[in-house]
């Protein structure tokens, strides 16, 4: 492999609130609207539900803490990619790069944008997965489909003109849902309890371990933003101050949302309701809010994923200036200075994916690799303590070594979790991982030639 080349020629035109709106960008998506219900099902009492969601963003602020001394010390293109190559060396970093590029990255967009086509069927019943465009041969081609694949491709060239451009695009659709989530969370507080409240009874730790796989989960996605350090202003600063700000209204909001559904409704309630944010938006400011938060649901899809544009492209951008994918990856757009073929050939392979419907079988199979990154990401911070003690630390870990303990140990514990309750899907994903192999070699093999 060559070494990595010094400088990047991506432009640096990103602040701390930029940063900000793509780490609420990529965790605020579906799943908070979707993982009450599950949680409700598992735990008995309102106060646990409310344990669980605060214990989740403690550990999830934990998290911002470790990668912001890292993402400091490193602002580079490809985030934990990055982080990876310095502290374990290439090939560990090329195979999550591989698996990132193609199939973390990739399927999460294809999933949300698919999703977002879902959503919008609420306004035009004729979107949807389940309505008929045409066919290619054997493949039957949906409405929904045609709709997330032109999301896909729109949203990628607002990035393609500028990161900046794409992230202040992105930042109207997500501050449309932070909006509805936060008239949710005050409505809840001003809101008279209108439901019994039951006592909190014990939990059986497995139960509870279970549900904070739900809600680590839910909370996961805050890292990605970090991909884009490679082209944020006064890195030093604005990478610590718009991860951490990020990680710390994400988790606002979750508890504010889910004190406002548990003020509206009960927990056995909430456990057979399908869309909690509608029913608690009626009961809390009248029937017709139910149509305001369902188009703030769909602004907050758009938004994820045009978020989601961001990740898998500046992997590819990392990856191609290390030689390990083709030059032409690591290439700048001279005019624009964004990754333009890598974005590219993301959109188009998320296109592809979208088409396939194979997308969320993938994104399962990669559960336990992404599991896998964060543990070895946030473990680095270790490695870069011992291995480079006077190296500069613009920021500093509050709390090390037993924040970063608490954020290594509680992921390890969802690996467990995932590997327990996943087998299959587990070695399937380390199937896939392995094939990422031989293409390390032969790229390695031509950059030496």
């Amino acid at each position: 492999m060559t070494e990595p080349e010094a400088a990047s020629d991506l432009a640096r035109r990103l602040g701390a609130w930029d940063l900000t709106l793509l780490v609420l960008g990529g965790v605020i998506g579906g799943a908070i609207f979707l993982t009450p219900a599950t949680i409700a099902r598992q735990l008995p009492s309102a106060p646990w539900i409310m344990g669980a969601w605060i214990a989740g963003g403690i550990l999830t602020i934990a998290g911002g803490l470790v990668f912001a001394e890292i993402g400091a010390m490193f602002p580079e293109a490809g985030g934990t990619y990055a982080y990876l190559r310095e502290a374990y060396g290439g090939f560990t970093a090329f195979l999550y790069g591989w698996i990132a590029c193609f199939v973390i990255e990739t399927g999460a967009m294809a999933a949300v944008a698919v999703g977002l086509a879902e959503y919008l069927g609420v306004f035009v019943p004729r979107i949807g997965a389940g309505v008929h465009a045409f066919s290619i041969g054997p493949v039957a081609v949906s409405t929904g489909q045609l709709v997330a694949m032109a999301a896909v491709l729109a949203l990628s060239a607002t990035h393609f003109v500028g990161v900046r451009e794409g992230v202040r695009i992105q930042g109207v659709f997500t501050a449309v849902i932070l909006v509805a989530m936060v008239a949710l969370t005050l409505g809840g507080l001003f809101h008279p309890a209108s439901v019994p409240r039951s006592p909190a009874g014990p939990v059986r730790p497995a139960v509870f371990g279970a549900v904070m796989v739900a809600v680590l989960w839910t909370y996961y996605g805050w890292n990605e933003a970090l991909t884009a350090s490679g082209e944020v202003v006064r890195p030093q600063r604005n990478i610590p101050l718009g991860l951490l700000v990020g990680a710390g209204a994400a988790t606002l909001l979750y508890v504010g949302v889910n004190f406002a559904f548990l003020r509206v409704m009960s927990v056995s309630e909430l456990a057979q309701t399908a869309r909690p944010a509608q029913m608690a938006s009626a009961r809390l400011f009248g029937p017709g809010a139910t149509l305001l938060i369902s188009a703030a649901i769909v602004a907050m899809a758009i938004g994820c994923t045009s978020a989601s544009v961001v990740p898998g492209a500046r992997i590819a951008y990392a990856l191609g200036r290390d030689g390990l994918l083709p030059r032409a990856f690591g290439r700048a757009h001279p005019r624009f200075r964004t990754p333009a073929f890598a974005l590219a050939v993301e959109a188009a392979w998320t296109c592809v994916l979208c088409l396939s419907g194979r997308y969320d079988q993938l994104y399962t199979y990669t559960t336990f690799a992404v599991i896998l990154a964060y543990i070895a990401a946030g473990s680095s911070i270790f490695v870069f303590r011992k291995r480079l003690p006077d190296a500069p630390r613009p920021y500093r870990c509050w709390g090390y070594p037993w924040v970063p303990i608490l954020f290594v140990a509680s992921s390890a514990l969802v690996a467990a979790a995932t590997l327990h309750d996943q087998p299959k899907e587990t070695l399937a994903g380390l199937a896939i991982l392995v094939t990422g192999i031989p293409v390390y070699y032969v790229m390695r093999r031509k950059g030496r030639t």
